[in-house]
């Protein structure tokens, strides 16, 4: 029997939390920030931009206006949650926590 091959994952840590976020969620999530008129948005696009090309981790700091700008780009990038266990989802529940 045949494995499907691993799809690539950037981990995405904020605070103690660390999700795992597939290339495509990830290139979904820049886009809708990028498409955003919020405070923070361009700034946490560039930063996550930024450690994306150095490598497979991502820490982030973000700023209130920054987690504003996140569950907006979540809400824009997956309007509609494939399930409470998809990478965004979890994504959105770590940010939920920093509230």
């Amino acid at each position: 029997m045949m494995r499907a091959a691993a799809v690539p994952r950037t981990e995405i840590t904020i605070g103690r939390g660390t999700v795992a976020v597939r290339q495509d969620e990830l290139d979904r999530l820049l886009r809708a920030l990028g498409e955003l008129r919020l405070q923070g948005a361009s700034s946490i696009a560039d930063e996550i931009g930024a450690l994306r090309v150095a490598g497979v981790r991502i820490h982030l700091l973000p700023s209130e206006a920054e987690v504003e700008a996140l569950f907006a780009a979540i809400a824009l990038a997956e309007p509609i949650s494939r399930s409470p266990g998809s990478s965004l989802a979890r994504l959105k529940a770590l940010l939920q926590e920093l509230s």
